[in-house]
């Protein structure tokens, strides 16, 4: 005998019940987000380029980030006796200061109900990608002072900057290229914003090799030219290109905590929150390895 088939229907408390049960762990939004779909996004998530110019290096507990500079060992003198030969050893010691960059996404669980995608995950991704907008932009700061003024603010120990006349062309980076490899460096970044990147895509191909895999494009990573990695970043000013040597003689990043996210949630005012924080230091010991391009446009 046949039998009619009816949808189960709820109230809204009731629906609205079952979704807070939900919440409450991972299983349970794991449910609810294999029954979402993608909100209609404009731009990807920004994702960090910077530290591939510095050596990461993660401090153990109660290490201060100090580091000794390699001592110069070209200057020798004749010893008070006359006879033997005396080395000249200058060392430096210098400290990166530590700094924390924090976010505190957060939803209420009106906002997560209504939402047709997992709301949860995505404020997650966003406080990141804040993180490492914020991380790089402090990076970018460092190389711009790092290009006027040096270390310690000693005159002479950067290369000139390099004014520009668009388009970009191979001579003009072979010259930045110049600059840097004088010092015994191998040049192995080059940052520029995507604007100024399309005078480079406009090169014959026999000089630039293109990145082809959409997992590295996403990175940023667009190319390599003589060895070096071509990146695009939204973090560089349009106008503005760094050419940067190897990290291990460029400079450090101290990682106290690394990316770490903790629950935040708020009872009273029934939002879920999330507490993400990194405390590191960015420092760079030697403005011999950076050149900057400067682009003019007309």
């Amino acid at each position: 005998m046949p039998t009619n088939t009816q949808k189960a229907e709820y109230s809204n408390e009731t629906r609205n019940t079952v979704i807070t049960r939900l919440l409450g762990n991972s299983s349970g939004r794991n449910k609810i987000a294999a029954s979402m779909i993608q909100p209609l996004r404009t731009q990807r998530d920004y994702a960090s380029v910077a530290r591939k110019t510095f050596v990461v290096e993660q401090l153990p507990d109660g290490a201060q980030p100090t580091y000794d500079m390699d001592p110069e060992l070209s200057a020798y003198v004749i010893a008070e006796d006359g006879q033997s030969i005396q080395e000249i050893v200058d060392t430096h010691r210098v400290m990166f200061p530590l700094f924390d960059i924090a976010a505190l996404p957060k939803a209420t669980l009106a906002e997560i109900q209504e939402r047709r995608f997992d709301l949860i995950e995505r404020i997650q991704d966003k406080g990141k990608s804040a993180i490492q907008l914020e991380e790089d932009a402090r990076a970018f700061q460092v190389l711009d002072a790092i290009a006027v003024s040096g270390f310690d603010d000693i005159a002479g120990q950067t290369n000139p900057d390099i004014p520009v006349t668009a388009p970009i062309t191979p001579s003009v980076l072979a010259d930045a290229f110049g600059l840097v490899e004088q010092h015994r460096l191998r040049v192995a970044r080059i940052y520029m914003n995507a604007r100024d990147y399309t005078d480079i895509r406009k090169w014959d191909h026999s000089i630039l090799h293109e990145e082809a895999q959409e997992k590295l494009l996403n990175t940023g990573l667009m190319g390599t030219l003589w060895g070096a990695k071509i990146i695009t970043t939204s973090q560089v000013a349009v106008g503005t290109v760094y050419v940067v040597c190897e990290p291990l003689y460029f400079g450090r990043i101290p990682v106290r905590t690394e990316l770490t996210v903790l629950s935040a949630d708020n009872a009273e005012d029934r939002t879920i929150g999330f507490s993400m924080f990194e405390r590191l230091g960015i420092g760079a010991f030697n403005p011999k390895g950076l050149v900057r391009l400067t682009i003019t446009r007309g």
